[in-house]
C-alpha cells in the first residue's frame, strides 16, 4: 500500500489524537464475554444500538460545551487513574475547541462496529467556524459504557484522473448474503483507502451478526462470521495471478511482508481486473490461465498479509500491477443497499449489500 504525500501530513496531524490507548503501562485488557448474546444480555450500550449513538452525541455535546473533565469520567477505570493524563487530556480537548470554534455544519455521520472490541464507533464530519478544512471526531462507546474520544483534521486528497471512471465490465457483488461495506466510496470519511495511491478505490466487507463482527473476545479467526465464507468471482474472466500459502495472522496482528496476502487476480475485458485479497490459507483452487464464471467460488474469507481482521477485500484496477497498478471506480449491477434496489452503482460505508434476486442470495452458514 502506497500512501499519499497527504496521508505523510495526516500522520503528523494525526499524532493529536486524544483516545485512551490500551496500551498505556498501567491499562489491562478487558476480559471479553463468552459469546455475543451473553453480551447483548446485560449491556447497557449494545453495539451499533440506538443507545450507543445517542451516548455518542451526547459526548459530542460535552466537548461542545467545553467538559473535558465530563468525557473523561466516562473512559475506562485503569486509564483515569492517571491524574497526569487527565490533566493532559482535558487541556488538549480545551485547546481543540480554542481552535476550532463553533460547529457550524455536520456534513455526516455514520456508526460501524470496533474490528476486534465489542464497542461501537461514531464518526462525525463537521465544519467549524474557525477552521479551513473539515474535521472528523469519532467516539468508541463500548458496551458497558466507557468511551474514547478523538478528534481530527479529515483531509481532502485528490482523486485524480480516474475518479469519475465507468467500468465495462459487469461486476457483481463478491460473495452471498447480506454483508456490511466497511471501507468504501470516495472521500477519506468513507474510505480510507482513499489515502493510498494503488488502493484508492479498494473496497471492504464484513458480516454483521446482532451489531457485532464476531462471537466471543475476537482473539480467534474462527470466531469472526465472514471467516471461511465463499469469495466469488465478480465476472468471467482469466486468472492471471495467485497467491494461496501465507498462513492467516491472529486477530489484531497483521503483518507487512506480504501485504495482499492469499490473493487472485482475475483479468476481464478492456484492462479491467479483480484483485481479491487477504484471502484464507489453501482455500484457493485456481491456477493461473484458468477461466472463471461471474459467481464461481475462487477462495474463502480470510485474514493473510496486512489485515487486522477477516474481511472481503477487493479493488477493480488497470493492470496486473506491473510496473504500476491504478485503482478504479467499480460500479456493481443489480444490487441491494439497505433493503433498496440499485441497477448499478458504487457502494459506500455503512450499507448492508447483497447481489440482487438474479443472482445467488442464499445467506452464508450460522457458526456453529
Amino acid at each position: 500500500m502506497t500512501f499519499r504525500p497527504h496521508s505523510i501530513v495526516a500522520v503528523m496531524l494525526f499524532s493529536t489524537m486524544i483516545y485512551a490507548q490500551s496500551s498505556s503501562p498501567a491499562s489491562k485488557p478487558q476480559a471479553a464475554p463468552a459469546t455475543a448474546k451473553a453480551a447483548s444480555s446485560y449491556a447497557a450500550y449494545p453495539m451499533m444500538s440506538q443507545a450507543a449513538e445517542e451516548r455518542a452525541r451526547k459526548l459530542f455535546e460535552m466537548f461542545k460545551a467545553g467538559q473535558g473533565s465530563a468525557i473523561w469520567a466516562t473512559y475506562p477505570a485503569e486509564t483515569r487513574k492517571h491524574a497526569d493524563e487527565e490533566r493532559k487530556f482535558v487541556a488538549t480537548l480545551a485547546e481543540w475547541k480554542k481552535r476550532l470554534g463553533a460547529e457550524t455544519k455536520v456534513e455526516a455521520e455514520a456508526m460501524l462496529p470496533h474490528m476486534l472490541k465489542r464497542a461501537t464507533i461514531y464518526s462525525r464530519l463537521s465544519e467549524f467556524s474557525n477552521a479551513k478544512v473539515q474535521f472528523e471526531t469519532l467516539i468508541m462507546i463500548s458496551e458497558n459504557g466507557e468511551t474514547g474520544f478523538t478528534i481530527r483534521p479529515l483531509p481532502s486528497p485528490p482523486e485524480g484522473h480516474n475518479a469519475g471512471y465507468k467500468d465495462t465490465t459487469k461486476l457483481k457483488l463478491p460473495f452471498s448474503g447480506q454483508w456490511l461495506v466497511y471501507q468504501g466510496g470516495h472521500g477519506v470519511f468513507n474510505n480510507e483507502y482513499q489515502m493510498t495511491d494503488d488502493q484508492q478505490f479498494a473496497m471492504d466487507f464484513v458480516l454483521l451478526k446482532d451489531g457485532s463482527l464476531f462471537e466471543g473476545d475476537a482473539t480467534k479467526n474462527e470466531q469472526f462470521y465472514c471467516f471461511g465464507q465463499p469469495v466469488l468471482a465478480p465476472a468471467d474472466g482469466r486468472v492471471v495471478r495467485v497467491v494461496k500459502d501465507i498462513g492467516d495472522n491472529a486477530p489484531g496482528k497483521p503483518t507487512q511482508d506480504t501485504p495482499n496476502g492469499n490473493m487472485i487476480l482475475i483479468a476481464h475485458s478492456d484492462n479491467e481486473y479483480s484483485l481479491l485479497t487477504n484471502l484464507k490459507q489453501n482455500s484457493v483452487k485456481l491456477k493461473h490461465d484458468d477461466m472463471v464464471k461471474q459467481g464461481d467460488p475462487v477462495g474463502e474469507c480470510g485474514n493473510s498479509g496486512a489485515s487486522v481482521a477477516p474481511k472481503v477485500h477487493y479493488q477493480l484496477q488497470n493492470s496486473t500491477g506491473f510496473p504500476t497498478v491504478e485503482s478504479l471506480p467499480a460500479q456493481f449491477v443489480d444490487y441491494i443497499a439497505d433493503g433498496k434496489p440499485v441497477p448499478v452503482g458504487e457502494v459506500v460505508r455503512g450499507q448492508i449489500v447483497s447481489n440482487g434476486p438474479a443472482s445467488s442470495t442464499s445467506q452464508p452458514p450460522e457458526k456453529k
